[in-house]
């Protein structure tokens, strides 16, 4: 993308031919955005249409010159929204396509965290040029997935349609977004930012298979044949269905399973894997909606199933960078960027047993299991299945990893803390406790590895006390936020007020005033020179603020600084909000 700026918000998105805006064919207003698809063909969202045979007219603003074109549902290519987070696609053919054929780049991959880009068209968005807004790809589950996006990027009425976008050099477009607003007398909408993946568009529209790059997250040896007709095992179903749903908060993060081929157990299996995956599920409506709801596990719980039988083990690792959109061809390089990286996939691997070398392939599973995966280890053959002191060991090393995790997202937060404890006084620093969690978890690792120090029966209880202090680590870090919140927003307040004051004296031909110069400087100081420190800082602003008053002959304010009310004799004022604004600039 041409115009993305250092906080993820774009003015502009050249260098996307395949980007559309949608009108109203009735009233000319922006109702939503779209891409090409071949030149002639618009992937959106149904709601952003009238209904499934109404015109609307679609535009081409990043192609220079080009017209735009009334275009209307295509034949087989209206799915309304149905539910809550079911369908709401429309495949749109463009009676005057544009020159040049352009084409979206469609692309499959697992995105929990990826961090993304919103792109779209909006009548509230200056020159009604398009814009990019940053999100990070959070709860993955159902057909949709949900975007977190601060507030000031959330998506505007028009974007739905509009791509989500990795962030690659070319961008690839990992699905569309969809926004559900609500009006609030005369408020501006409420939105939510949510995206309805790629692998989602193919369950609906398979025919757009052979514009879509990226693998399919369930390889076709796993689910050989299509899903099986009837439900052989509830009982396992119901096992593999309540696994996928936790997503490791209260269920193991390792499931071993032993699985002969061609026997009820595997047909169990194959159908809870071709459940779980978005673009599968569309090959079995009947189980999921006629088998046991405890059977069927969520739309979007599985990331990726590989079969390694007769497979190097780094196979795996390949699929899982792949899967992350990471595109890295090679076995070496792929393990070396996945062990830089959190993986918070779900990942199945069938025929463990008979992978070229099981033991290197359990080792891996060690390391993606530390990295954030969740893993389904499916054996084969009776009797070759690891045993529970294995399993043991890769689920601490899952909990490990999860810790780490946190420990790092505590360490990014405690930058930040550190650059407002540098501004702010009476703000707390955890940062020794947390050198102590890192301490101590290398510690726990290199007993777990070793055995050394420790008797590993002990470790799971060492970790579950690490654990809660991590929680006591997080709840220091967000109290002494919030402290360093309510600092910059007093600071703000104050130097909005001491700026109308300056302004009033400046407007009454004061600025000379040697008397009012001492104590302005001396407020401005307080603010801006040092540590804020909020009670000697008001103090010295409402020295300033009644020195004005007196010099122009004022009565005394009440309440003191930050009280507000002052007589401003018609000044534009430049107030609190504006400090605010200076405040969070900073915190940049």
């Amino acid at each position: 993308m041409g115009d993305r700026t250092g906080d993820g918000v774009a003015q502009g998105t050249r260098g996307m031919p395949w980007l559309v805006r949608i009108r109203s064919q009735d009233t000319r207003a922006v109702v939503g955005s779209g891409v090409l698809l071949g030149g002639d063909t618009v992937l959106t969202c149904a709601h952003v249409l009238p209904d499934g045979t109404s015109p609307v007219l679609v535009e081409f603003p990043e192609i220079e010159g080009a017209a735009g074109s009334t275009a209307t549902v295509a034949d087989g290519g209206w799915f309304p929204r149905r539910g809550e987070d079911r369908a709401d696609l429309a495949l749109l053919r463009v009676h005057r396509p544009p020159p040049g054929g352009h084409s979206a780049p469609l692309l499959r991959a697992a995105m929990r965290d990826m961090r993304v880009e919103m792109c779209g068209y909006a009548d509230s968005v200056r020159h009604a040029r398009g814009a990019a807004l940053a999100a990070t790809v959070s709860l993955p589950f159902g057909e949709r997935v949900q975007l977190n996006v601060a507030p000031e990027h959330l998506p505007r009425r028009g974007f739905s349609g509009g791509p989500v976008l990795d962030m690659g050099d070319p961008p690839g477009v990992l699905g569309v977004t969809v926004t559900a607003s609500a009006e609030s007398g005369g408020i501006a909408p409420l939105t939510m930012a949510h995206m309805i993946p790629v692998e989602t568009v193919l369950k609906y529209l398979p025919e757009l298979d052979d514009r879509v790059e990226g693998p399919p997250g369930v390889e076709p040896s796993v689910v050989r044949g299509g899903p099986p007709a009837r439900l052989d095992e509830p009982d396992y179903a119901e096992r593999l269905a309540a696994w996928l749903s936790d997503r490791g908060r209260a269920r193991p993060p390792v499931y071993v399973t032993e699985v002969r081929p061609g026997s009820g157990r595997d047909r169990t299996l194959r159908r809870a894997l071709t459940l779980a995956d978005r673009e599968l599920s569309a090959d079995a409506p009947a189980a999921g909606s006629t088998d046991p709801g405890s059977t069927v596990p969520p739309v979007g719980s599985l990331d990726l199933a590989v079969d390694v039988r007769g497979a190097a083990p780094e196979k795996a690792a390949v699929r899982i960078a792949e899967r992350m959109n990471l595109r890295e061809s090679g076995p070496a390089r792929a393990l070396e960027r996945l062990r830089g990286l959190r993986t918070p996939l779900t990942v199945a691997l069938l025929g463990v047993d008979e992978c070229a070398d099981p033991a290197r392939l359990l080792e891996l599973c060690g390391e993606f299991a530390e990295r954030g995966c969740r893993l389904l280890l499916v054996f084969h053959r009776t009797g070759t299945r690891i045993g529970r002191r294995a399993e043991e060991d890769l689920a601490l090393r899952h909990r490990t990893g999860a810790l780490a995790g946190r420990l790092e997202a505590l360490d990014a937060r405690l930058r930040d803390l550190a650059r407002a404890r540098a501004r702010l006084s009476g703000v707390d620093y955890p940062g020794p406790a947390v050198t102590r969690l890192h301490m101590d978890l290398a510690w726990l690792r290199h007993a777990h590895r070793t055995g050394a120090d420790l008797d590993r029966s002990r470790l799971p209880g060492a970790l579950e006390e690490l654990r809660h202090r991590t929680d006591r680590a997080e709840r220091a870090v967000e109290s002494a936020w919030e402290a360093a919140e309510r600092g910059y927003g007093r600071r703000a307040e104050l130097r909005g007020e001491l700026r109308a004051y300056r302004r009033l004296a400046v407007q009454h031909g004061r600025i000379e005033d040697v008397a009012l110069d001492r104590e302005y400087r001396a407020a401005h100081d307080a603010l801006h020179a040092g540590p804020f420190e909020a009670e000697i800082a008001a103090r010295a602003v409402t020295g300033y603020t009644a020195a004005v008053r007196r010099a122009l002959g004022w009565p005394p304010e009440a309440g003191g600084a930050g009280a507000g009310g002052a007589e401003t004799g018609g000044a534009e004022v430049d107030g609190p909000e504006a400090g605010a604004r200076e405040a969070e600039g900073e915190r940049r």
